[in-house]
């Protein structure tokens, strides 16, 4: 069986010596190689400039470069970054209208709540931090989250600082208080976006088996289309 190939969205950062790069994390790359994904970098095509929160809007010219790299992907991967850019929903507007697996991790979750309408993110206390298990999240027994889970309770990462006020066209599957954790589409093949970091705990069996569960539905996309 060809593996499937997989695209992740780069994500801005500035180098120490001040320079603009777009790159992936290795733990995201590491992830999909180790449940049998082909990683495959998609590369916002407009100008970018992370520092000062400035970007260029999308043309049509912008569009279809971006229309070109998702065609070549079973799947998408959208990261956790720090900001939101006209990319980021465009890629994922056309993945759902595409029908391609799709997995959101952190803010990629929030884009996915954000993409298509003018939901604001709220700033949050209290979540952000680099310990390995920060809280609870409470799924919902009637998804397809907790199908692939098993567990209606597990332990979580916590790396965010901002939260959605809604979840748009998405049904939200799991919560920890007031905050959405998780949100999907239970009539696609994988829709689904965690406000959690599955890809830095593998060793963990719930972060496995969302990770696999995605590559197996990017697997599943390769052979059908």
């Amino acid at each position: 069986m060809d593996k499937p190939i997989i695209g992740v969205v780069a994500r801005p950062y500035i180098t120490d010596n001040n320079r603009n790069v777009l790159c992936i994390l290795e733990t995201v790359r590491r992830c999909i190689l180790k449940f049998g994904g082909i990683p495959h970098i998609i590369l916002p095509p407009q100008d970018i400039v992370y520092i000062n929160n400035k970007e260029t809007p999308l043309s049509d010219e912008d569009k279809n470069i971006l229309n070109t790299q998702i065609d070549m992907c079973d799947g998408v991967l959208m990261p956790g970054g720090d900001l939101i850019y006209y990319s980021d929903r465009y890629i994922c507007q056309r993945v759902n209208e595409l029908d391609k697996p799709l997995l959101g991790i952190c803010m990629g979750m929030q884009v996915m709540c954000n993409y298509n309408n003018s939901n604001k993110n709220e700033f949050i206390d209290g979540h952000k931090s680099e310990d390995k298990y920060v809280h609870e999240v409470l799924i919902d027994k009637n998804s397809k989250l907790y199908s692939i889970v098993g567990k209606e309770k597990i332990m979580v990462n916590s790396i965010h600082r901002t939260k959605v006020k809604n979840s748009g066209e998405y049904n939200v599957v799991a919560k920890c208080d007031d905050v959405i954790e998780a949100v999907e589409k239970p009539d696609k093949l994988f829709n689904i976006g965690v406000q959690w970091h599955p890809e830095r705990t593998l060793d963990d069996e719930p972060s496995s088996k969302i990770i696999n569960a995605f590559i197996n539905a990017c697997k599943t996309y390769k052979e059908t289309k």
